[in-house]
């Protein structure tokens, strides 16, 4: 008997933060909901055996050229302000730059264009995702490139809302209760919960709000119900699949 088909997959979210990885997950047999924050995203499971779903605000698959279809559609569907979340992130090669300017230099001469600083800040962490995907056989199949704005987006829009980003910014007061109150709809107390337990010096409310959006995207990823951006599938020169789900 197939054990890992028949079980229940584990539902993670996964987001960035200060002190490396600031993690959501729901268990596939109990339901019940940890956060946690590991240095690692290489440590997140076992890659070769554990049975999960694991969503992540990071890019997957590295365009040559330095544009990805996704991030065009993503902007497009958020409009507004929230567009301008979806950067687009560095070629491979210019992972490994160690100063912004060499980072811009070695993207520009693959692709005629600079990196945004954001994306040089986050550099290092595209680049364990990419080498997790790319040295494990089977994780691949298990991570999945998720944007919290469009699953903020996705989740108003089962409440009726409009089908647009969120005006508001998490940085604004307004902003952060709005995304609080439709992830505590989702989720109860745990948020709450996450948010009381969160050290400063590792993860910001931000980061939390964010994981747990995305561990919504991996409930709709299992359940089949989750859009993928673009229809077509798209794929890096390391195989890669570059798309967005929400």
């Amino acid at each position: 008997m197939n054990n890992e088909r028949n079980a229940p997959a584990d539902l993670i979210g996964v987001d960035g933060c200060r002190a490396g990885w600031f993690v959501a997950q729901q268990c596939g047999r109990t339901g019940d909901i940890s956060t946690r924050v590991i240095a690692r995203f290489r440590d997140l499971i076992d890659w070769e055996h554990e049975h999960a779903i694991v969503a992540v605000d990071i890019p997957v698959g590295l365009a040559p050229d330095g544009t990805r279809a996704c991030d065009t559609h993503a902007r497009k569907l958020l409009g507004g302000p929230r567009a301008s979340s979806v950067f687009s992130p560095p070629t491979r090669a210019a992972l490994a730059a160690t100063t912004y300017e060499e980072a811009c230099a070695i993207n520009h001469a693959a692709t005629g264009k600079r990196i945004s600083l954001q994306a040089f800040h986050i550099r290092g962490k595209i680049a364990e995702v990419d080498h997790v995907l790319r040295t494990h056989a089977r994780a691949p199949g298990r991570v999945f490139e998720v944007h919290p704005e469009l699953s903020f987006m996705h989740l108003r829009m089962q409440e009726g809302g409009p089908a647009h980003g969120l005006h508001e910014s998490k940085a604004q007061a307004s902003g952060f209760m709005l995304r609080h109150a439709m992830l505590t709809r989702c989720f109860g107390s745990a948020i709450d919960t996450a948010l009381s337990a969160r050290k400063a010096a590792q993860a910001s409310r931000d980061d939390v709000l964010d994981a747990f959006a995305v561990l919504w995207s991996a409930r709709r990823i299992a359940a089949g119900d989750a859009l993928r951006i673009p229809d077509a599938i798209e794929t890096d020169a390391a195989g890669l699949a570059m798309a967005i789900h929400c």
